[in-house]
């Protein structure tokens, strides 16, 4: 199963502490848009034209290869992207959608997994994906229905300020450095 934890420092004054950041790799994601011959220019202009609050029909699980490492662990789950609709906005519809349901599926499989709280409370998202306002709807509308079936909150899922890829790496790498100059 690909759970997997990062040191993520924590500062308290001038003494840092060390927690650990939980968190699970799923071999699906957006590398499938460019498989598919998807731009960023038609997504954007294609996203403006789904509605996140409705139910796409498709049932995808968008891989670029066969094999998946978490939510679940099976090195022979083969990609579901058909049936391709002649509509390219329904096409992205359901491949968006099917990334979402497995993100609420990584959150579940976590809070099985004992962490606390057992979803949550706010996603920051990050890459290309974060630019996407459609697609962030359409995930936090996924969350907070299943935190609000379990009794929790609306989960916010929201842009995070620095979006690129390589901006946490920094933040590990310069309090690990900052860490070893205190010692």
């Amino acid at each position: 199963l690909g759970v997997y934890s990062h040191r993520f420092p924590v500062f308290d004054g001038l003494d840092s502490k060390e927690a650990w950041l939980v968190g699970g790799a799923s071999n699906s994601g957006c590398a499938v848009f460019r498989q598919k011959g998807f731009s960023n220019e038609e997504i954007t202009k294609l996203s403006e034209d789904i509605d996140p609050f409705k139910r796409s029909p498709l049932n995808y699980y968008p891989l670029t290869k066969t094999g998946e490492r978490f939510p679940f662990a099976d090195s022979n789950k083969k990609p579901v992207l058909e049936p391709v609709p002649e509509d390219r906005g329904e096409y992205l519809h359901g491949i968006l959608q099917a990334i979402s349901e497995i993100e609420l599926k990584g959150f579940s499989v976590l809070g099985e997994l004992g962490m606390r709280p057992f979803l949550p409370t706010f996603v920051l998202t990050c890459g290309g994906g974060a630019n996407n306002l459609t697609w962030q709807i359409m995930r936090e509308n996924m969350l907070t229905a299943l935190s609000k079936e379990r009794g929790y909150q609306t989960i916010e899922v929201r842009k995070a300020d620095k979006i690129e890829a390589s901006w946490g790496a920094a933040i590990l790498a310069a309090a690990t450095r900052l860490k070893r100059s205190s010692q």
